[in-house]
């Protein structure tokens, strides 16, 4: 037991090392995870009424998270087998991981939304974040008819 927990320590120091250079970055993912969970947790508990952790979107947010890390992981791994310079691989995950900052962010927006029903401000930024903040990201519109009408 042991060496695996010695295996996982090495394992876990690599990925920071992997991932040195966007650290910051790399903890407002974290925090971000971990505030998502939360305000699933409470959202969870409001519409069920007591405490349940039987949530099928609260199972998978872990196995969220770590597809989240494989992927950053795999874009370097890739990156450097391409022989792409550094600046152009850390651009590559920055753009990943703002990303995952906006799907994050828009599901902790979600979450307090169910927590805070007539809350204004909830309301004016989730639409902001959901409707507003997609017309300025050039051809995504075109994708989502596309997806619509599928």
């Amino acid at each position: 037991m042991n060496a695996i927990w010695k295996y996982l320590l090495f394992l876990a120091g690599c990925v920071a090392a992997c991932f040195e250079p966007i650290g910051f970055l790399m903890r407002l993912v974290a925090v971000l995870f971990l505030a998502d969970f939360v305000s699933g947790v409470l959202k969870s508990r409001k519409k069920c009424g007591h405490w349940s952790f039987k949530s099928g979107k609260l199972r998978w947010s872990f196995v969220k998270m770590f597809v989240y890390m494989c992927v950053m992981a795999l874009t370097f791994y890739v990156c450097e087998g391409m022989q792409v310079t550094e600046e152009t691989t850390l651009s590559v995950v920055k753009i990943e991981v703002w990303c995952i900052v906006y799907v994050e962010g828009l599901s902790i927006v979600e979450n307090l939304r169910v927590l805070f029903p007539h809350d204004k401000f909830l309301q004016f930024i989730h639409y902001l974040l959901s409707v507003e903040f997609l017309k300025y990201i050039p051809l995504l519109n075109d994708f989502l008819k596309e997806k619509d009408g599928e």
